[in-house]
């Protein structure tokens, strides 16, 4: 009987080896087909365009940057929205405040490079 045994042991053996190498070599398969797939999904990320001003606030831009490091401080309310305008699209940069309450700006980095560009002049007059 001790042959029978290992006769069987051995027969069942060889089908569980047979059994682990199958199991081994379908995830090998998959793994390569999800590698080219997830390589063919990949794709340059697209840069969002800068934002549109208006020809005022490229002109308060233009002004800022004239200003330098000291930084430019407006006296009046509406250049002040604009330059908060400005702040919010990260073109300025908010400096020290100043004695009247409002604060110094400066251009950043990033208004720099919307410097370079032109205005944009597609805009239409209202009456058309």
């Amino acid at each position: 009987m001790a042959l029978k045994k290992s006769a069987g042991a051995t027969g069942s053996a060889k089908k569980t080896a047979a059994k682990s190498t199958a199991k081994k070599a379908a995830p090998k398969k998959a793994a390569a087909t999800t590698t080219a797939t997830t390589t063919a999904k990949k794709a340059a990320p697209k840069k969002a365009a800068g934002p549109k001003l208006s020809e005022a606030q490229h002109k308060l831009l233009e002004k800022v940057a004239s200003v330098g490091e000291a930084g430019y401080h407006a006296e009046k309310k509406p250049e002040n929205k604009s330059l908060e305008s400005l702040l919010k699209h990260k073109l300025v940069k908010r400096g020290k405040k100043h004695s009247s309450g409002n604060y110094h700006y400066s251009i950043s980095k990033a208004g720099e490079k919307h410097l370079a560009t032109p205005p944009s002049s597609g805009s239409s007059p209202k009456g058309s």
